[in-house]
């Protein structure tokens, strides 16, 4: 018999990009959609609780103008509970191959997608959050068609902080 690692039931959903993306595929606009710098100021210190940290796999991309995803990652830990906040995430990603010009990242939770201002940094666009929620890597690339060749996803990791 498995036993979960979460504490007060299971992580919400990582929400799905085109979500965020209208009927003619434009960037995300409107209320949840935060365009960030990975060097933004992280604001108010908050009194950190705990942090997880985990990995995944990041998408192929074959087509431009495609929004991808990578799997859900979701906390790892058990003092994570529903009642959790996030208050900070960070993030890193890379590729097997180069990517073309116009590669948009994007990191989503429940609630929001915050985009990315390169392969590392961290943010605050979470904070306040259910620190029970999963992320997920999304890309889109500038443009219509076939990449050739494909752009290889390496791999993809988040670091949580919440009290």
């Amino acid at each position: 018999m498995a036993t979960s690692v979460f504490a007060g039931g299971q992580p919400a959903a990582a929400i799905d990009l085109n979500t965020y993306m209208g009927r003619n595929q434009s960037l995300p606009a409107g209320p949840g959609a935060v365009q960030l710098d990975s060097r933004a100021a992280a604001g108010g210190q908050a009194r950190v609780a705990g942090s997880w940290s985990a990995s995944t796999s990041m998408p192929a991309m074959y087509y431009r103008g495609v929004a991808y995803q990578s799997a859900q990652i979701a906390p790892v830990g058990s003092g994570i509970s529903s009642s959790s906040k996030t208050r900070r995430v960070g993030w890193r990603y890379s590729f097997l191959t180069a990517p073309p010009a116009g590669v948009h990242a994007y990191l989503c939770n429940y609630a929001r997608c915050a985009g990315l201002g390169g392969v590392s940094g961290s943010t605050g666009a979470f904070e306040g959050d259910n620190g029970l929620s999963n992320f997920v890597f999304a890309f889109v690339i500038d443009g219509r068609g076939a990449l050739t060749p494909a752009l290889q996803g390496a791999a993809g990791q988040v670091m949580v902080s919440y009290e």
